[in-house]
């Protein structure tokens, strides 16, 4: 639509921290004389048992920059603070204002949907029109289904019929439009809290927020780290061999489209493989968006009746880095001082500690929730499910990573090691690990062949 409609719009900011290519925005703007933004800090995320201070600094970040660039146009970016039932709020905001429509990005959590089919229902009964939009995906997961209709529970025919849905337009031409978030008077607005605020003190470096340095990111990555990507992916030691851009996606301070886009203008097996995993977030969020009790629980309860160790010093030292395996340490070590651990130490950490340990995935996925700056529900629950063998491939449950190959395989000349593990090969660094892997290993196989009984134990697959 290109002819205004209303005089007054609404944005509700949720994900999406950016102007450019953010597909409600792109709509209010060309529907409206004048357009407020609106976010609304909600104590259900902000004071969850899975909230992170990295996380949580990124977000006031990335409301931080927004607030700017609105502000540049003469606009303004409304902040509420809720304890609970934020549609109430929003539709209050909308009232307020003048708006006759509300436009925001749609979201495909439990969580999310609930709470927006209420605003929708409110604001229809103020006769405020109420106008969602896909953007945070590249096809919606109602869209990606089998012949017969049924989502798919396996990564491989997913990516071939998602590939053929992909259909991702030109940027929206947004820039002519943005003097409309210019408004002809401001209303109240919160200041955007501090941690301490919520409880929280922020001890790792992380990440900046913001579309600009979303955008460097994927400009860098584009030069150096996506021709090759599917040669470097795995080793973590350089730099470049991933985009670094998690916390930006899952933020949208960059539009997932446009990293499509880039990786399409790049071309090659890095970029493909990189689309890849592009197609690894789609289907993990359509596994949530039709099975959303994976997202409290195993997505198969039949695997998860393993006799989970309760040893908290072997979780405690987990969680510090020192098991005594350097490639697993020093990946924790990352994750803590950075809000950001490199993929392949995400499911090395994770297979140690589930396998080996024979500690819940569970523990491990809030922890991890707790500790990654770009923690995100379903990448997260999709990445420990897969590692633990309780989610959308429980035939390989008994995926293990040997901490040894995989340090041999990815860090052979110990950079990330030397680097998150100074100490390695001195007193106080632990001795020997307080699990073996062998050990671990087996008492994980035979808790599983008891498990599954002595007529499935063939169908055990391979171990890494």
């Amino acid at each position: 639509m290109n002819t205004k409609t209303f005089r007054t719009g609404l944005v509700w900011f949720r994900t999406g921290l950016r102007l450019h290519d953010n597909t409600c925005l792109f709509a209010a703007l060309q529907e409206n004389e004048q357009v407020y933004a609106l976010y609304v800090l909600d104590d259900t995320y902000l004071r969850g048992a899975d909230i992170g201070a990295a996380r949580v600094a990124f977000l006031f970040d990335a409301l931080h920059k927004l607030q700017a660039d609105i502000e540049s146009y003469g606009g303004q970016l409304i902040v509420r603070r809720v304890k609970q039932a934020p549609q109430q709020e929003v539709v209050a905001v909308a009232k307020e204002v003048g708006a006759r429509a509300i436009y925001l990005n749609r979201d495909y959590l439990p969580y999310p949907i609930q709470r927006d089919r209420h605003a929708k229902a409110l604001a229809e009964a103020e006769g405020i029109a109420f106008k969602t939009y896909p953007d945070i995906l590249l096809v919606e997961p109602e869209r990606v289904k089998t012949e017969t209709g049924l989502p798919y529970q396996v990564f491989t025919p997913f990516k071939r019929r998602w590939e053929n849905l992909v259909n991702v337009p030109e940027r929206y031409s947004i820039e002519p439009l943005l003097g409309r978030l210019r408004v002809t008077h401001h209303v109240r607005s919160a200041e955007i809290p501090s941690l301490a605020e919520y409880g929280l003190s922020l001890r790792q470096q992380i990440e900046p927020a913001g579309e600009r340095r979303a955008l460097q990111r994927l400009e860098a990555f584009a030069r150096n780290g996506l021709p090759v990507y599917h040669q470097r992916r795995d080793f973590a030691a350089d730099p470049d061999s991933t985009s670094r851009l998690s916390m930006h996606i899952k933020w949208g301070t960059i539009s997932i489209r446009e990293c499509y886009r880039t990786a399409r203008k790049v071309g090659g097996p890095g970029a493909q493989k990189w689309i890849d995993e592009l197609a690894w977030r789609e289907f993990y969020h359509a596994v949530l968006y039709y099975f959303p009790h994976a997202l409290t629980g195993p997505m198969h309860p039949e695997y998860d009746r393993l006799p989970w160790s309760e040893n908290e010093e072997h979780f405690q030292a987990w969680k510090a880095g020192m098991t005594g395996y350097p490639f697993v340490d020093a990946g924790m070590r990352q994750l803590n001082q950075t809000g950001w651990m490199h993929n392949r130490l995400r499911q090395v950490v994770a297979s140690y500690l589930c396998k080996d340990l024979l500690i819940h995935w569970q523990k491990g996925e809030r922890y991890f929730m707790q500790m990654l700056v770009d923690g995100d529900w379903p990448a997260n629950n999709g990445g420990w499910q897969w590692v633990a063998g309780t989610g959308t491939d429980p035939r390989r449950a008994t995926r293990i990573f040997n901490p040894v190959l995989q340090q041999e395989r990815y860090d052979s000349q110990m950079e990330y090691i030397r680097q998150w593990v100074p100490e390695f090969g001195s007193a106080q660094y632990p001795q020997k690990p307080i699990v073996p892997h062998e050990e671990g290993r087996q008492r994980f196989l035979n808790a599983f062949k008891a498990m599954i009984g002595p007529t499935q134990s063939s169908t055990i697959g391979e171990l890494f």
